[in-house]
């Protein structure tokens, strides 16, 4: 089941532009406070009339168990929606020896030299959607990035150092892309495949302008995120939209994108494999707690801007304990979220305090998972 943002590309494996009364399957992956009742159809849901990678409005939606009764209100808002369908993406519904087929990989980008960590971290803390001001304060958002990456420039530095002098995410990030663009062409779906990082190069601007070269005329849009967040897919696909809103060429392409893959099969047996894999390495296996870290986020982007990931990667926990009972694993397991910045309150527990607290509580061997990104440094 496909997982994503309420917007147009959710409800077809194609996005078109409509203007028409349309209704449409799905299940929403949370609840939301305060709904009204109302059936939700593209003309009433969306005041729409483009092919933007999203509507300006957006809706808090929620169903009930049996997927049938859907209450929303109308909010300005990121939603996270399952399919009631499988989820086919373009590239599986599209004749790709025919049509010009690419798919945009979005990530986060990370410092490739030490001298790239302060202008890194200057690019992620001036969005946004990762500090979050007041519409007063908005204005303090630049020089607020400036303080923040000069101050935490040089402990960042060490970190990098102690990795070789820089980040190696662009360098997976591009094998994955070559092996994905290898993978498609077996199952004979030949597609260019392309890398857009949100702070760092290449920066997703520099993937729209290949794409363009290329006279790309189908865009699967996939971020190397399993579980959607407002500070994460959500991020580049805001920026995405305010790129495709200003470029005709891109307004008119046919595109689709993939939220969130958390609830994939081949991804949950995945993880499964590897924590079944790295059990066996302990003594007494059966005895290990696995720890599942994720990174946090403030708790308010959860309770007041609607964001799904805590939903999403509870979930996600539940999929690969439940594949790993279904394998006759029955260890113990827990949850924590790691990596908190600054006075506000995350997302908890936290990972520290967990672990202070299993030691208290007698666990003697921890089996780390971090389940955050599509891969983990």
């Amino acid at each position: 089941m496909q997982s994503g943002l309420a917007h147009p590309s959710c409800f077809s494996s194609t996005h078109q532009g409509a203007n028409t009364a349309q209704n449409f399957p799905y299940r929403c992956s949370h609840v939301f406070r305060s709904p009204v009742e109302g059936t939700i159809t593209w003309k009433n849901a969306f005041d729409y009339s483009g092919n933007s990678l999203r509507p300006p409005k957006f809706l808090k939606l929620r169903v009930s168990t049996d997927g049938t009764t859907v209450r929303a209100s109308r909010v300005q808002s990121y939603v996270c929606c399952t399919l009631a369908r499988e989820a086919v993406g373009v590239v599986d519904t599209v004749d790709c020896k025919k049509e010009n087929v690419g798919v945009l990989l979005l990530n986060l980008g990370g410092p490739e030299t030490l001298e790239d960590v302060q202008p890194f971290l200057y690019n992620l803390f001036a969005d946004p959607d990762i500090i979050r001001l007041p519409r007063l304060l908005r204005f303090m958002q630049q020089p607020l990035a400036k303080f923040i990456s000069t101050v935490r420039a040089p402990k960042s530095m060490e970190g990098y150092a102690s990795i070789g002098g820089g980040s190696p995410l662009r360098r997976i990030t591009e094998e994955q892309a070559n092996a994905l663009r290898i993978a498609l062409e077996e199952k004979d779906l030949p597609a260019k495949v392309y890398v857009g990082m949100r702070y760092w190069h290449p920066f997703t601007e520099e993937a729209i302008r290949k794409i363009k070269k290329d006279h790309i005329s189908k865009l699967v849009v996939l971020p190397l995120y399993p579980q959607f967040s407002i500070s994460t897919s959500g991020s580049s696909l805001r920026l995405l939209e305010e790129i495709f809103r200003e470029d005709e060429y891109l307004v008119n392409m046919q595109h689709t994108v993939i939220p969130s893959w958390y609830q994939r099969e081949g991804y949950v047996k995945s993880m499964a494999t590897l924590i079944q894999s790295e059990l066996q390495t302990f003594e007494r296996p059966r005895e290990v707690m696995i720890f599942f870290s994720a990174h946090g986020v403030p708790r308010a982007y959860v309770e007041e801007a609607g964001d799904p990931y805590k939903d999403e990667m509870e979930h996600c926990v539940r999929l690969i304990m439940t594949e790993l009972r279904l394998r006759g694993i029955p260890n113990d397991h827990t949850l924590a979220y790691q990596s908190r910045v600054g006075p506000v309150e995350w997302l908890k527990p936290y990972t520290d305090d967990t672990i202070k607290d299993l030691g208290r509580r007698g666990v003697k061997s921890l089996l780390a998972v971090p389940i955050r990104f599509y891969f983990q440094t």
